[in-house]
């Protein structure tokens, strides 16, 4: 139930925005019964912490004041070049929470926390992908390396050494169910970096 609600309400958003461009996106989810198209997935790694405290945990950690400036440029990044995530899901850390909670206000969609993203394995990114329902066509989904980096090869080998920090990875799998999702079967589409952009 709290898909459909999610989705309702960023369709809502998107087309009464005054925004020009969110505005022009309504047409995309519009068109989200669609099952037969094509899966856009989005992996971001959490923004740049803090380790100015070092009586904090690892889990606790807070985005430092680069991290707060980049988050809010990536997520204006991505939406200018039409990626538009339906639903967020992201680690339960602070930084990757707090990274999420830029992008989930840009998109105007609620981030759901998940305690397998923090330092998941690629087959814990798989799990929540293959139990989405079919009328979601793009997801993001943010946690930490070395997890992203690895997921990043296996989507295309040899594509990148090291996701940076708010680094972000764009990829489709066309014309298949969720249940499906699978690394070989997806095209990666661009990765995007807080200091430049780059596509292979």
């Amino acid at each position: 139930m709290w898909f459909c609600y999610a989705l309702n309400i960023s369709q809502y958003k998107i087309k009464h925005s005054n925004n020009s461009y969110l505005k022009k996106q309504y047409l995309c989810f519009d068109n989200i019964n669609n099952v037969g198209s094509v899966k856009k997935i989005i992996i971001v790694r959490h923004a740049k912490s803090s380790w100015v405290d070092y009586s904090l945990s690892d889990f606790d950690r807070p985005l430092d004041k680069r991290g707060i400036h980049d988050a809010p440029v990536m997520a204006e990044r991505l939406r200018d070049e039409g990626h538009i995530p339906q639903l967020i899901f992201t680690s339960s850390a602070i930084r990757a929470k707090s990274t999420s909670a830029f992008f989930a206000q840009t998109f105007g969609v609620k981030a759901e926390e998940t305690k397998s993203l923090y330092h998941g394995e690629p087959d814990d990114y798989l799990e929540i992908l293959t139990r989405l329902p079919e009328e979601v066509n793009c997801v993001a989904l943010f946690g930490h390396n070395p997890g992203i980096t690895f997921i990043a090869n296996l989507i295309k080998p040899g594509c990148a050494d090291n996701i940076p920090t708010c680094g972000i990875i764009v990829a489709e799998m066309p014309g298949t169910s969720w249940e499906k999702a699978d690394w070989s079967s997806m095209h990666l589409v661009r990765i995007l970096f807080p200091k430049e952009n780059k596509h292979d």
